[in-house]
């Protein structure tokens, strides 16, 4: 039993130890997406760690089973590198029985990504899907942040503004740049700038906020 729980706790540290440096990053790299989408306007910042804490389970029902490989050989590895599969051995510690004190932290493992995969990671992307959905409804000025300028329309128009008001819908100290694309009677793309010293968002029953 002793031994038991020391091989089980060698796999189980060291899979814990490696799916934490893989899960910082792939969690980094997709951050930095969303941050790139926050930083456009297309995200509202206020949402990004609910998408990664939704996002999490599906992470990690990939990378337990890459760690728990990783794990199993990393531990086993140190102990016949420091010898202590060898007196294992002479004990009477068989391939067989080490096969079976293995098949116990598997197991752990497999039921914990069985439960990620048949209930946490669809909810999440449900959930992540569905916040998403709601950030495509978001007018350009629910993702407006003030004192920054903010690339619009897929780049085709920059807004800045000093001043927004807790309502979102004052502005102080306005500056808007589109750039309209060539057309057959204007052969070059045109620029409209836009300056005031305030501004107000104006919901119209048959038009888009103004």
């Amino acid at each position: 039993m002793i031994v038991f729980r020391y091989l089980s706790r060698e796999v189980l540290t060291t899979l814990s130890a490696v799916s934490a440096v893989l899960l910082v990053i792939i969690m980094s790299g997709r951050f930095i997406k969303y941050l790139a989408q926050a930083a456009s306007g297309a995200l509202d910042p206020g949402v990004l760690f609910q998408i990664m804490g939704y996002r999490l389970p599906g992470f990690l029902q990939l990378i337990l089973p890459l760690g728990l490989f990783l794990g199993i050989l990393l531990a086993y590895g140190r102990l016949y590198l420091e010898s202590e599969m060898t007196v294992l051995s002479a004990t009477g510690m068989s391939p067989r029985r080490l096969l079976l004190m293995t098949l116990a932290p598997a197991t752990l493992v497999a039921l914990v990504v069985a439960w990620l995969s048949l209930g946490l990671a669809p909810a999440g992307v449900t959930r992540v899907q569905q916040i998403l959905n709601q950030q495509d409804a978001l007018t350009e000025f629910d993702t407006l942040e003030p004192g920054r300028f903010q690339s619009l329309r897929d780049g085709s128009r920059v807004t800045y503004t000093e001043t927004l008001s807790d309502d979102r819908v004052r502005l102080g100290g306005v500056f808007i740049s589109e750039r309209k694309e060539a057309t057959d009677n204007k052969k070059e793309p045109q620029i409209s700038l836009l300056v005031a010293e305030k501004g107000r968002q104006e919901m119209r029953p048959t038009a888009a906020a103004t």
